[in-house]
């Protein structure tokens, strides 16, 4: 979001918008990985779209894998969901990242 008046952008890392099918595990609740999609990315965290059938609960602890495009590399990495909003076709979560994802793997995968 970019506040014209000051010309600031309160994010601190640069989000681009993907389109990454992924799996995700809830710690405690799930009992196998579902699938879900990234809609956007930072080194920080994710903009997730879930199934609308999931009963999602702030600050859970989300595990996602998925595949790097164009390649047969594997990445996992947990985060905590921080909110949630429904939409048509499903909830989206945005979840912050426990840790920061490595600068070179944010751009094999942005």
């Amino acid at each position: 979001m970019l506040d014209t008046k000051f010309n600031f952008n309160p994010r601190k890392w640069h989000r681009a918008a993907v389109q990454l099918p992924a799996q995700y595990f809830i710690k405690g609740q799930s009992s196998r990985y579902m699938d879900c999609t990234i809609l956007n990315l930072s080194r920080s965290g994710a903009g997730v779209l879930f199934p609308l059938s999931e009963q999602l609960k702030s600050r859970a602890s989300v595990f996602f894998e998925l595949i790097v495009p164009n390649t047969f590399e594997q990445v996992t990495v947990r985060g905590e969901l921080k909110n949630k909003n429904a939409r048509n076709d499903g909830l989206v979560g945005g979840v912050e990242f426990v840790s920061l994802l490595p600068e070179e793997m944010f751009a094999k995968l942005a």
